[in-house]
Protein backbone atom coordinates (compact mmCIF):
# COMPACT_ATOMS: atom_id res chain seq x y z
CA UNK A 1 0.00 0.00 0.00
CA UNK A 2 1.36 3.40 -0.84
CA UNK A 3 2.14 5.92 1.96
CA UNK A 4 0.87 9.67 1.39
CA UNK A 5 1.78 12.68 3.43
CA UNK A 6 -1.11 15.77 3.45
CA UNK A 7 1.79 18.59 2.75
CA UNK A 8 1.18 22.26 2.71
CA UNK A 9 2.46 25.32 1.25
CA UNK A 10 1.64 29.57 -0.14
CA UNK A 11 1.50 30.58 -3.58
CA UNK A 12 -0.48 33.01 -5.00
CA UNK A 13 -0.10 31.41 -8.42
CA UNK A 14 -2.78 29.18 -9.58
CA UNK A 15 -0.82 26.00 -9.04
CA UNK A 16 1.82 25.50 -5.89
CA UNK A 17 4.00 23.33 -8.62
CA UNK A 18 7.78 24.95 -10.11
CA UNK A 19 7.44 23.50 -13.34
CA UNK A 20 10.69 25.52 -14.33
CA UNK A 21 14.13 26.01 -12.53
CA UNK A 22 13.57 28.25 -9.52
CA UNK A 23 14.60 31.36 -9.83
CA UNK A 24 16.36 31.91 -6.74
CA UNK A 25 18.98 30.10 -4.71
CA UNK A 26 17.18 27.97 -1.36
CA UNK A 27 18.37 25.73 1.05
CA UNK A 28 18.43 22.91 -1.82
CA UNK A 29 18.77 24.64 -4.73
CA UNK A 30 20.63 27.01 -6.37
CA UNK A 31 19.12 29.97 -8.49
CA UNK A 32 18.04 28.44 -12.39
CA UNK A 33 18.85 24.67 -10.72
CA UNK A 34 16.37 22.12 -12.20
CA UNK A 35 12.80 22.38 -10.50
CA UNK A 36 12.71 21.95 -6.67
CA UNK A 37 9.36 21.78 -4.45
CA UNK A 38 9.32 23.20 -1.04
CA UNK A 39 6.60 21.83 0.91
CA UNK A 40 6.12 22.05 4.68
CA UNK A 41 4.06 18.85 6.50
CA UNK A 42 2.37 21.25 9.31
CA UNK A 43 -0.52 23.43 8.17
CA UNK A 44 1.32 26.47 9.85
CA UNK A 45 4.41 25.95 8.57
CA UNK A 46 3.74 27.96 5.28
CA UNK A 47 3.03 30.56 7.83
CA UNK A 48 6.32 30.43 9.57
CA UNK A 49 8.06 30.48 6.43
CA UNK A 50 6.65 33.37 5.10
CA UNK A 51 7.16 35.23 8.15
CA UNK A 52 10.65 34.23 8.41
CA UNK A 53 11.39 35.59 4.94
CA UNK A 54 9.81 38.71 5.20
CA UNK A 55 11.06 39.10 9.04
CA UNK A 56 8.20 41.26 9.73
CA UNK A 57 7.76 40.06 13.66
CA UNK A 58 4.80 41.72 14.42
CA UNK A 59 1.26 41.28 14.98
CA UNK A 60 0.30 44.48 12.93
CA UNK A 61 3.06 43.97 10.56
CA UNK A 62 2.21 40.33 10.21
CA UNK A 63 -1.77 40.57 9.84
CA UNK A 64 -1.09 42.63 6.61
CA UNK A 65 0.03 39.47 4.20
CA UNK A 66 -2.70 37.67 2.55
CA UNK A 67 -1.79 33.69 1.91
CA UNK A 68 -3.20 31.72 -0.58
CA UNK A 69 -2.84 28.22 1.28
CA UNK A 70 -2.60 24.87 -0.87
CA UNK A 71 -2.29 21.05 0.26
CA UNK A 72 -1.42 18.04 -1.44
CA UNK A 73 -1.34 14.39 -1.24
CA UNK A 74 2.21 13.65 -1.61
CA UNK A 75 4.07 9.73 -1.82
CA UNK A 76 6.42 9.45 0.85
CA UNK A 77 7.38 6.00 0.11
CA UNK A 78 10.90 6.56 -1.58
CA UNK A 79 11.38 9.67 0.49
CA UNK A 80 14.34 9.50 3.48
CA UNK A 81 13.82 11.56 6.37
CA UNK A 82 16.68 13.84 7.25
CA UNK A 83 16.70 14.94 11.07
CA UNK A 84 19.84 15.95 13.82
CA UNK A 85 20.31 12.49 14.78
CA UNK A 86 21.43 11.06 11.44
CA UNK A 87 22.20 14.25 9.95
CA UNK A 88 26.29 12.89 9.67
CA UNK A 89 25.74 10.27 7.38
CA UNK A 90 24.76 12.32 4.90
CA UNK A 91 27.60 14.30 4.72
CA UNK A 92 26.16 17.15 7.02
CA UNK A 93 25.95 18.38 10.18
CA UNK A 94 22.74 18.95 12.30
CA UNK A 95 23.48 22.75 12.54
CA UNK A 96 24.10 23.18 8.76
CA UNK A 97 20.89 21.57 8.22
CA UNK A 98 18.83 24.28 9.51
CA UNK A 99 22.12 26.82 8.83
CA UNK A 100 21.83 30.48 7.31
CA UNK A 101 24.89 28.81 4.75
CA UNK A 102 22.81 27.04 2.13
CA UNK A 103 26.23 25.42 0.19
CA UNK A 104 25.87 22.23 2.78
CA UNK A 105 22.57 21.59 2.29
CA UNK A 106 22.87 22.44 -1.33
CA UNK A 107 25.53 20.12 -2.21
CA UNK A 108 23.35 17.49 0.17
CA UNK A 109 20.53 17.71 -2.27
CA UNK A 110 23.26 16.88 -5.50
CA UNK A 111 23.82 14.16 -4.13
CA UNK A 112 19.97 13.64 -4.06
CA UNK A 113 19.75 14.15 -7.47
CA UNK A 114 22.47 12.40 -8.78
CA UNK A 115 21.16 9.28 -7.17
CA UNK A 116 17.62 9.62 -8.31
CA UNK A 117 15.85 10.35 -4.96
CA UNK A 118 12.70 12.14 -6.40
CA UNK A 119 13.28 13.78 -2.80
CA UNK A 120 13.74 13.71 1.14
CA UNK A 121 11.76 14.91 4.19
CA UNK A 122 14.06 17.41 6.57
CA UNK A 123 13.77 19.60 9.37
CA UNK A 124 12.10 23.04 9.17
CA UNK A 125 14.34 25.92 10.03
CA UNK A 126 11.36 28.42 10.20
CA UNK A 127 9.46 26.14 12.45
CA UNK A 128 11.30 24.29 14.87
CA UNK A 129 9.76 20.66 15.83
CA UNK A 130 8.04 20.49 12.45
CA UNK A 131 9.69 18.98 9.00
CA UNK A 132 9.75 20.04 5.51
CA UNK A 133 9.59 18.10 1.74
CA UNK A 134 11.96 18.99 -0.70
CA UNK A 135 11.05 17.24 -4.29
CA UNK A 136 12.76 17.38 -7.03
CA UNK A 137 11.88 17.90 -10.70
CA UNK A 138 8.48 19.53 -11.58
CA UNK A 139 5.20 18.25 -10.87
CA UNK A 140 1.45 19.00 -11.77
CA UNK A 141 -1.82 18.96 -9.96
CA UNK A 142 -4.10 16.66 -10.20
CA UNK A 143 -7.74 16.99 -8.50
CA UNK A 144 -7.82 16.04 -4.96
CA UNK A 145 -9.99 13.29 -4.51
CA UNK A 146 -8.34 11.34 -7.72
CA UNK A 147 -6.03 8.97 -7.85
CA UNK A 148 -3.43 9.93 -10.38
CA UNK A 149 -2.42 8.39 -13.65
CA UNK A 150 0.87 8.92 -13.23
CA UNK A 151 1.85 8.90 -9.37
CA UNK A 152 5.36 10.17 -10.09
CA UNK A 153 4.35 13.60 -11.89
CA UNK A 154 1.18 14.22 -11.35
CA UNK A 155 -0.03 15.21 -7.21
CA UNK A 156 -3.48 15.06 -6.07
CA UNK A 157 -3.48 19.34 -4.87
CA UNK A 158 -6.23 21.74 -3.68
CA UNK A 159 -6.09 25.40 -2.89
CA UNK A 160 -7.04 24.87 0.47
CA UNK A 161 -7.52 28.26 1.96
CA UNK A 162 -6.85 32.41 1.42
CA UNK A 163 -6.29 34.03 4.54
CA UNK A 164 -4.24 36.43 6.75
CA UNK A 165 -1.86 35.07 9.37
CA UNK A 166 -2.87 33.41 12.88
CA UNK A 167 -0.50 35.72 14.51
CA UNK A 168 -0.51 33.20 17.36
CA UNK A 169 2.41 31.51 15.85
CA UNK A 170 5.04 34.72 15.76
CA UNK A 171 6.42 33.46 19.01
CA UNK A 172 7.35 30.26 17.63
CA UNK A 173 8.75 31.35 14.72
CA UNK A 174 12.63 30.99 14.27
CA UNK A 175 13.62 34.04 12.75
CA UNK A 176 16.76 34.83 10.98
CA UNK A 177 20.43 34.93 13.21
CA UNK A 178 18.14 32.92 16.55
CA UNK A 179 18.75 29.86 17.40
CA UNK A 180 16.55 26.91 16.49
CA UNK A 181 15.35 25.49 19.49
CA UNK A 182 14.47 21.96 18.39
CA UNK A 183 18.24 21.46 17.55
CA UNK A 184 19.05 22.97 20.96
CA UNK A 185 16.72 20.41 22.64
CA UNK A 186 18.39 17.67 20.10
CA UNK A 187 21.80 18.73 21.76
CA UNK A 188 20.67 18.63 25.46
CA UNK A 189 18.84 15.54 25.26
CA UNK A 190 19.53 13.48 22.22
CA UNK A 191 15.74 13.78 21.76
CA UNK A 192 13.97 14.77 18.27
CA UNK A 193 11.43 17.77 19.31
CA UNK A 194 8.23 17.96 18.28
CA UNK A 195 6.06 21.23 17.77
CA UNK A 196 3.09 21.92 19.64
CA UNK A 197 0.80 24.35 17.98
CA UNK A 198 -0.58 27.02 20.56
CA UNK A 199 -4.65 27.78 20.67
CA UNK A 200 -6.13 30.30 18.24
CA UNK A 201 -7.51 32.87 20.62
CA UNK A 202 -9.32 34.82 17.75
Amino acid sequence: MTTHSVAYRHAHWDTPWWANPNRTAGRYNRAMEASTQYWCLHPLGPLAEVLRWSGRASAEDAGTFRLRLWAAKVKRDDLVTINFENADRFGVSADELVGEDYAPTQELADQFRKNGAPGFIAPSAALPGTDVLVLFGPRLSFPYLLDPVDPDDQVPTAHAAEATIATEILPWVRWKGASHWALEEWRRSGAIAVWQEPPVLR
